[in-house]
């Protein structure tokens, strides 16, 4: 069952579906989301022309310059949109 929702506010949106459903989605809008609020980020050295890269000692995503040594890509797909 495919559901539309259109609405003109600014506040969330609850769905549920059928009469005493037990799971219900809850949609609301988000603007301005930073990386820096992501809880398994971790900016605080950055600077112009760092990049992203996962760390599995910490488990979070850590700002640093890409070195030629330390870094080796065979392909980047970017996908389809």
């Amino acid at each position: 069952m495919a559901v539309t929702v259109k609405t003109n506010t600014n506040t969330g949106i609850s769905v549920a579906q059928g009469a005493g459903a037990t799971g219900s989605i809850t949609v609301t809008k988000s603007t301005g989301g930073k990386l820096q609020s992501l809880a398994d980020v971790n900016t605080t050295n950055l600077e112009d022309g760092y990049t992203i890269i996962y760390d599995t000692t910490t488990n979070k995503w850590v700002s640093q310059a890409i070195s030629l040594g330390a870094v080796s890509v065979t392909s980047v797909d970017g996908g389809t949109y």
